[in-house]
């Protein structure tokens, strides 16, 4: 798998949406009724449907493109949205990893691994998504990158050095 592209639909009701592979309901514990749904439809650049994933959202009404993040050289997705972060082993169609997560995070590819930071927390992980090493973090920080590490300051939990090799 080289290229994929993504086409999302969402829904204002949770509508009776059949035909996924995959089920990825928001990671939001204290609240149960589902509001909303979307439909991921992964298509390879050949054209062929090789991935369907319904999320359920229960706060969060719907995704976008550029909640997704694509690694090839492990078919690994990596998405987001306000409550939560994953990652979903295409070739499997299998939800890998489903987080927790305070507000919207931010994912990046940073070429040897992929970095994951939200208002309280900083995560390293591996291309496929396995967690390389994470740390606490709390607004305002500072962050400056090494090889092998990135250092965070904050006023609450001081430095802390987050692995990423």
């Amino acid at each position: 798998m080289k290229e994929i592209s993504i086409v999302i639909e969402n829904f204002e009701k949770n509508e009776d949406v059949t035909g996924f592979d995959l089920l990825c309901v928001e990671k939001v514990e204290h609240i149960d009724k589902v509001t909303s749904c979307s439909l991921a439809t992964i298509i390879l650049d050949n054209g062929k449907i090789v991935l369907r994933i319904k999320f359920e959202w229960k706060e969060d009404s719907g995704i976008e493109e550029s909640d997704f993040l694509y690694i090839p050289e492990t078919a690994t997705l990596f998405f987001r949205s306000k409550n939560q972060w994953g990652t979903i082993d295409i070739k499997n169609k299998t939800l890998k990893r489903h987080e927790s997560s305070i507000w919207e995070p931010l994912i990046r590819n940073k070429g040897e691994y992929i970095l994951i930071e939200d208002d309280l927390k900083a995560e390293s992980t591996k291309l496929n998504g396995d967690k390389i090493d994470s740390v606490p973090i709390d607004p305002p920080t500072t962050s400056k990158e090494f090889e092998g590490w990135i250092e965070y300051n904050s006023p609450i939990f001081g430095r802390q050095i987050l692995k990423t090799k």
